[in-house]
């Protein structure tokens, strides 16, 4: 990123990023596309009324991971591995508190949120089952989020769009298997969803192993650091409202219509 001219890098980091955004959202699209054409009317709006919801969650993931990574970035450019490494091991150990934290609250507040979102009561069943299993599973999204931020750190923004291509063609074959021929509903979906969002952070897990040395971490780059810390927590944050506001401003006009 740092020889050649500018905008040509710029243009060609930016476009694997924009389309990976895309294949982001195009999970809950597939869901409910597959939920409608098999299932019926009352749980494809029930995959509709969580889509929101969806994408507060991996809005709020794509923001922290992020935003985590912005000082991998910094000193990857400054040629400093070793603060490098260190930043990777401090925003893995901060995306797995985040992941906690927003686990439990997910799941234990989602049957109040749907209610105060005035979810009919017809599709309410679907729509709880559905997205208890999104919440279950952030865990697999927030393994694709960061370890593709780290890659993004690196400069290379292509191989996470790569596995998550692979793993958006997966959902939707495991979609058809769950719904059609194991008649999970939309719950169904979601546990699509999951697994396939885990299959591409394995993927991404492996190639950082297998072809990224420079990512592999030791005994000492886990020390923490407090001051790293609050550094990555002061851009992560933001960065995290700023991806998921949008979501929030929905979820207001969804209640009110």
């Amino acid at each position: 990123m740092t020889v050649g001219s500018p905008v040509s890098l710029i243009i060609k980091f930016m476009i694997p990023m924009c389309l990976g955004n895309l294949f982001q959202q195009f999970y809950n699209m597939a869901d409910t596309v597959i939920v409608g054409k098999f299932v019926g009317n009352a749980a494809l709006a029930a995959v509709g009324a969580c889509g929101t919801l969806v994408f507060l969650i991996i809005g709020f993931l794509q923001g922290v991971t992020a935003g985590f990574t912005v000082v991998t970035a910094q000193h990857f450019g400054a040629g400093n591995m070793k603060a490098m490494k260190k930043s990777v091991a401090s925003g893995a150990v901060l995306t797995g508190i985040v992941t906690v934290i927003l686990t439990l609250l997910s799941m234990i507040s989602m049957a109040k949120v749907l209610h105060l979102m005035n979810t009919p009561s017809d599709m309410y069943g679907e729509a709880y089952g559905y997205i208890m299993v999104i919440c279950g599973g952030i865990v697999a999204q927030a393994l694709y989020n960061y370890l593709a931020s780290v890659l993004r750190a690196l400069g290379d923004s292509k191989r996470p769009l790569y596995f998550l291509v692979i793993a958006a063609l997966l959902n939707i074959v495991l979609d058809l298997v769950f719904i059609i021929v194991f008649r999970m509903g939309a719950a169904g979906a979601a546990y699509a969803t999951v697994i396939a969002q885990g299959i591409s952070g394995i993927l991404c897990l492996v190639y950082i192993v297998k072809a990224v040395p420079i990512l592999h971490l030791h005994k000492e780059d886990w020390r923490p650091s407090g001051h790293l810390l609050k550094i990555q927590l002061a851009v992560g944050i933001p960065m995290a409202l700023q991806y998921s506001i949008t979501a929030i401003g929905t979820m207001m006009v969804q209640t009110a219509l």
